[in-house]
C-alpha cells in the first residue's frame, strides 16, 4: 500500500485513521486477503444513446423507407416517425440502460440535510423483489449491461443487504450491470468500503457541498461533516488496500446561495484528497470531481441562488475552477494536447445540454426552480430504455417523474419490468410535459438531446436516399 500517491497532508490523515481500532480489526479478521482473493470487477455499461438510437432505427427504420417512398413528407414528420416506440415493441422485451432504485425513504440523519425534500412513502418491496427487478431487466445482457443506481433515503441503512455477499450490489454484479451507490457516506466503515470492492461496485456518489465546516454541517442539518470524510477517505484506504481502481467516488454538490461562493475552494479541497495523478487514463484522475445538483423543490426557494448568483455562477466562478483545474493538470505535467474538459462538463449543468436561448434564459429559469425545461427535445426518446423505481413499488418511465410521483406506469408488485414499461409506452407520445419534465435529470436530457440529433441526421440520409435512388 503506497500512500505517497496522495498530497503529505492527506497521507496524514490516512494514515491516522488506518491506525484507527475499525481499521485493526478489519485487518486482522483477514477480511483484506478475502477481498483481494474473491472481489468481483465492475462490469461494462450499455452506450446510453446507441441503446435508443439502436431500438428505434430497428423498429422504425425501413417503414419510414417506405412511407417516404410512397408520400411528401418532412424532415420534422419522419423524425417523429423514428422516434415512435411500438405499443408491444414488436413482441421484444426492451433493452434497459438504466434503472433506479431508491430503496428506501428512511434517512439516519435526523434532522435530515436542510434541502432533503423527499416525501416519506411505506416501503413495500422486499430484497427478492428488488433482486428479480435485475434478473429481468438483465435477462439481455450480452457484453455489457444497465447502469443501476441506488438511493434512498440512506441506502446503507439496509446493510447487507445492500452491500452483503447476497446483497443487491453483489447480485446485480454477477447479473451483468454496474452499480452505483448514492450515499451519505457516514455508515461506511472499512467494513463496508471493503465490501463494496468485493461486490463490485462500480461508482459511489456521496454529498460535499462545501470544505467549510460549519457551513455543511449546516446544510447536513448536523454535526457530520467528520463522518462524511471519514466514510470517503475508508473508501481510499480500501482501495489502497486491495489495490483497484474501484469503487470511484463522485461528490454531489447541490447548489444553493448558501454555499455557490464555495465552489472554488471545495474544488481545491478535492484536488488536495484525491490522488494525485497526471493520466488520464487512471480511474482517479477525476475521482472526488464534483456533480452539481442546483437545489430543487419549491420548499428549497429560500436557499435557491437568485438569478445574478446563478450568472455569477456559470461565468465567474466556474470560470475561477476551470482555471484551478488547468493550472493543477499543469503541475501534474499532463501535456496540453492530452488535457480534459473539467470532467466532461458534468459538473456544469449549463454546459451540459443545450438550453433554448442560452444562458440569459436559463438563469432565469434556473432561479424559479424550473431547470430542464428549456432543453427539452421534441420528443421523450429514452423513456423506454429506463425505469426507476419508488420504495412502494411504483414504477417511473425516469427518475425526475419519481422524485415527484407523477405518471406512474405500474407497481413492481403486480407486474414485471417490461411489462410495465410497454404500458407505459400506450401513454407517452404526449411527452415531454413542461409541468411534469421541467425537472428533467441533465443525463436524460442530455440523451433525449443526443438520439434526437442522430434521427434527424438518419432522416436527412432517408431523404436523401429518396431522392436519389440508385
Amino acid at each position: 500500500m503506497n500512500l505517497d500517491v496522495y498530497t503529505p497532508e492527506h497521507k496524514l490523515e490516512l494514515e491516522k485513521l488506518l491506525d484507527s481500532p475499525a481499521w485493526k480489526k478489519v485487518i486482522n479478521s483477514g477480511l483484506v486477503d478475502e477481498v483481494k482473493s474473491n472481489r468481483l470487477e465492475p462490469k461494462k455499461l450499455r452506450p446510453f444513446i446507441d441503446t435508443v438510437v439502436n431500438q428505434l432505427l430497428e423498429f422504425n427504420e425501413e417503414r419510414v423507407k417506405q412511407l417516404v417512398g410512397k408520400n411528401h413528407i418532412t424532415e420534422d414528420e419522419i423524425l417523429s416517425e423514428l422516434a415512435k416506440w411500438p405499443e408491444d415493441l414488436n413482441g421484444k422485451d426492451p433493452i434497459i440502460s438504466f434503472l433506479g432504485f431508491n430503496v428506501t425513504p428512511d434517512c439516519n440523519f435526523k434532522p435530515r440535510c436542510i434541502y432533503c425534500n423527499q416525501p416519506y412513502v411505506e416501503p413495500k418491496v422486499d430484497l427478492q423483489t428488488w433482486k428479480d427487478i435485475i434478473t429481468e431487466s438483465t435477462s439481455n445482457v450480452t457484453d455489457s449491461g444497465p447502469y443501476i443506481y441506488i438511493t434512498g433515503g440512506e441506502p446503507l441503512l439496509l446493510g447487507e443487504d445492500i452491500w452483503g455477499d447476497n446483497g443487491l450490489i453483489q447480485h446485480a454484479t454477477e447479473c451483468g450491470a454496474g452499480v452505483n451507490v448514492n450515499t451519505n457516506a457516514s455508515l461506511i466503515t472499512p467494513e463496508v468500503a471493503l465490501y463494496f470492492i468485493k461486490s463490485g461496485l462500480s461508482k459511489v456518489h456521496i454529498s460535499l457541498d462545501t470544505p467549510d465546516r460549519d457551513m455543511q454541517n449546516y446544510l447536513l442539518g448536523g454535526d457530520r461533516f467528520d463522518e462524511v470524510l471519514e466514510g470517503i477517505y475508508n473508501i481510499q484506504i480500501a482501495r489502497d488496500l486491495v489495490g483497484v481502481g474501484y469503487p470511484v467516488i463522485h461528490t454531489n454538490c447541490v447548489l444553493t446561495k448558501k454555499n455557490l461562493e464555495h465552489f472554488p475552494s471545495l474544488f481545491a479541497f478535492i484536488l488536495e484528497k484525491h490522488k494525485q495523478t497526471g493520466e488520464r487514463s487512471d480511474p482517479f484522475f477525476n475521482d472526488l470531481f464534483m456533480h452539481v445538483i442546483p437545489v430543487g423543490g419549491a420548499s428549497n426557494n429560500n436557499i435557491r441562488p437568485s438569478e445574478d448568483e446563478f450568472r455569477k455562477f456559470y461565468t465567474e466562478i466556474w470560470d475561477t475552477v476551470c482555471k484551478m483545474w488547468d493550472d493543477y493538470q499543469d503541475k501534474m505535467g499532463v501535456p496540453k494536447e492530452k488535457r480534459g474538459a473539467l470532467f466532461g462538463y458534468f459538473s456544469n449543468p449549463f454546459l451540459r445540454v443545450k438550453h433554448e436561448g442560452g444562458l440569459d434564459a436559463y438563469v432565469k429559469v434556473s432561479a424559479e426552480g424550473v431547470y430542464g425545461s428549456l432543453a427539452l427535445s421534441k420528443h421523450c426518446y429514452v423513456a423506454p430504455t429506463q425505469a426507476t423505481f419508488t420504495p412502494e413499488g411504483d414504477q417511473y418511465r425516469c427518475g425526475a417523474h419519481a422524485i415527484r410521483h407523477t405518471l406512474p406506469i405500474g407497481n413492481i408488485n403486480d407486474h414485471g419490468v417490461f411489462e410495465n414499461i410497454k404500458t407505459g409506452i400506450k401513454s407517452m407520445s404526449v411527452l415531454p410535459i413542461k409541468e411534469h419534465c421541467y425537472g428533467c435529470a441533465l443525463a436524460t436530457l442530455y440523451i433525449n438531446q443526443a438520439v434526437e440529433s442522430k434521427l434527424k441526421e438518419k432522416a436527412k440520409t432517408i431523404i436523401g436516399s429518396n431522392e436519389n435512388p440508385r
